[in-house]
């Protein structure tokens, strides 16, 4: 079995188009998968129903979505008896030596990669709490580009092999960006949730000026988890790395103040 893991940005969706038309060498996988945490921004949705209307049109690859839940809210209102999830999202913090620091982030596994896996065993007519047959082996198609190396990184669960197609074809972000363009679809946006904290500034800009309603939910969502003492961090935590509360923050114009995706973000979210 082969799917593609889309994440309705730049380079997943020119690997969806070069699967569906068959360019670059790109195999064509069984079906495209779109891992949704409930807070996307509303671009994205819309993004993926073009995607969709797109790829029926030329007999491509079905779109299944999936989710594990809804992340804000099950950070916010954990299930009674669960451990919270206020740790899953990688906010920042003062470290021990009183410089900021970012907490470990397991929201990319809980709510982006496990529920892929998750509907890939369904899939394969597996049922819960059955084991997989020692032979099984599926191949993920993941949209990283050749600008984008840092990001690979290789499966964790044994029957899955992660690929690069767009490595392999030795394409760029640009080259991407021109097959979306030629394909007849409009250039999609970065895909992350609203609240990311790997935002950079010129994106908080972005949706602080165009996206106010969106922009409001972050701000809400930022003073909701402030303190996070029954999860045992001590500090109080925010989503910008200035330890500022989001509509207190002043957003650097170079779009700097934050970690670059390249260099931290395991490229599942924003691709």
């Amino acid at each position: 079995m082969i799917y593609l893991s889309l994440g309705a940005g730049v380079q997943s969706t020119a690997l969806y188009v070069s699967a569906t038309l068959g360019l670059h060498g790109v195999p064509r996988p069984d079906v495209a998968i779109f891992a949704d945490t409930g807070d996307e921004p509303r671009y994205v949705y819309d993004y993926l129903d073009t995607i969709e209307a797109w790829g029926r049109e030329r007999g491509g690859p079905r779109i299944d979505r999936v989710s594990h839940g809804h992340l804000s809210a099950d950070a916010l209102h954990p299930a009674k008896g669960a451990r919270t999830r206020f740790t899953a999202i990688p906010v920042w913090t003062h470290g021990q030596d009183g410089r900021e620091t970012m907490l470990r982030r397991q929201c990319t596994r809980e709510y982006k990669i496990a529920p892929i896996e998750k509907h890939v065993r369904r899939l394969l007519g597996v049922e819960k709490g059955q084991r997989l047959p020692k032979a099984t082996r599926v191949t993920a198609l993941i949209g990283i580009s050749l600008d984008e190396v840092q990001r690979m990184k290789p499966s964790r669960t044994w029957w899955i092999e992660n690929t690069y197609p767009l490595v392999d074809a030795r394409l760029k972000r640009g080259d991407c960006e021109r097959i979306v363009v030629e394909a007849g679809l409009p250039m999609p946006r970065k895909s992350a949730c609203v609240f990311c904290p790997f935002h950079n500034d010129a994106e908080w800009l972005q949706m602080r000026d165009n996206e106010p309603e969106e922009f409001a939910r972050a701000v809400k969502f930022d003073a909701a988890i402030r303190d996070m003492s029954k999860s045992g961090v001590k500090g109080k935590v925010f989503l910008h790395r200035s330890l500022k509360p989001l509509d207190k923050a002043t957003f650097r114009h170079d779009g700097q103040g934050t970690l670059s995706w390249a260099g931290e973000c395991e490229g599942m979210c924003g691709v």
